[in-house]
């Protein structure tokens, strides 16, 4: 079977972070034996992540037809819920990389689907802009949000 032409769900996806930048910005880089990654626990939703262009316009008197150019690009950000583990390696580098102002490598390793022998796996370059604790009610878990601010363009490993 083909790569990519089975739908699949979340169920086992990961998240994991480290402390290390690469020394280039592609998958080799981001797969050097020198990096190394601290799963994060307990991951209850991965929000979306990707980018978007600012969009310039210009409406001339003349036709009165606006014009528009792709502008900046912004890679946007990327949103995790996790069940609060305090004594989870994961959360606490989340803890150290939120008070830092260093930028941190993540890596997000999809479930392998039917066909496939390994998994697609992207790469991102963030800030730990966002830890909030979540609040609730009696019968809610303890729950903290996440945010991690994409600096450069994500890097993405296909499937095989």
């Amino acid at each position: 079977m083909a790569e990519g032409t089975v739908l699949s769900t979340m169920l086992g996806a990961t998240v994991a972070i480290s402390a290390s930048l690469p020394a280039t910005y592609d998958a080799s880089g981001y797969q050097a034996t020198g990096i190394t990654y601290t799963s994060i626990g307990k991951v209850d939703g991965l929000g979306e992540h990707g980018g978007s262009a600012q969009v310039s316009s210009f409406t001339p008197l003349s036709d009165g037809v606006t014009e528009k150019f792709k502008g900046a690009f912004d890679y946007g950000e990327l949103a995790l819920t996790l069940g609060r583990l305090p004594s989870d390696s994961g959360q606490d580098l989340i803890d150290t990389a939120f008070a830092s102002r260093n930028r941190y490598s993540v890596k997000l390793t999809y479930p392998t689907r039917t066909g496939e022998s390994t998994a697609e796996i992207h790469y991102l370059d963030v800030l730990v802009t966002r830890r909030a604790w979540g609040g609730g009610a009696v019968g809610d878990v303890d729950k903290l949000s996440v945010t991690f601010s994409i600096c450069r363009a994500p890097v993405v490993v296909a499937a095989t």
